[in-house]
């Protein structure tokens, strides 16, 4: 409370705070993943920055949801309507292309979709197909969501 921080440099650590979460859980996974031998590309360094972006994405989209929390069970709304059809939907445990093709051209736009087809290549020994256009993706909901987030929050705490 007598830290000379204000509440943007809380929100920005928030974020900053999920990146680091998101790079220490990426570490893990790739050392697994290396131990394991199912992938030793080189490439897969490439994929630290890739989910760092990920991560702080992820982090912004949900302090929006935490902005407009009015109690705990709130939260739930950010998993099952949020995140939950984004997984089905972007690529992650199927295929997009066995999708009906309205859902492949609404899914492209996803920021899971874009951190999927970042990465999976990259463990494949592979570059990503257009990888500036998913960066813009990511960088633009990162972005958008960030400064929501933050306007809410400051609206919240206004009051």
């Amino acid at each position: 409370m007598n830290a000379p921080i204000g509440l943007d440099d809380v929100v920005l650590s928030e974020v900053l705070w999920a990146g680091y979460k998101a790079i220490f859980t990426v570490s893990a996974i790739l050392l697994v993943m290396l131990a394991l031998g199912i992938s030793h590309s080189p490439k897969l360094l490439v994929a630290w920055p890739v989910l760092l972006a990920a991560g702080i994405t992820f982090s912004c989209i949900a302090l929006i949801f935490n902005a407009l929390a009015q109690g705990y069970d709130f939260f739930t709304y950010y998993f099952t309507l949020f995140l939950t059809p984004m997984m089905f939907l972007s690529g992650v445990f199927f295929p997009r292309e066995q999708m009906p093709e309205i859902m492949q051209a609404v899914s492209a736009w996803f920021p899971l979709t874009a951190a999927v087809e970042l990465v999976r290549p990259l463990f494949m020994d592979r570059w990503p197909e257009s990888p500036l256009r998913h960066l813009l993706v990511l960088a633009t909901y990162a972005a958008g969501s960030f400064w929501i987030a933050l306007a809410l929050t400051r609206r919240r705490f206004a009051g």
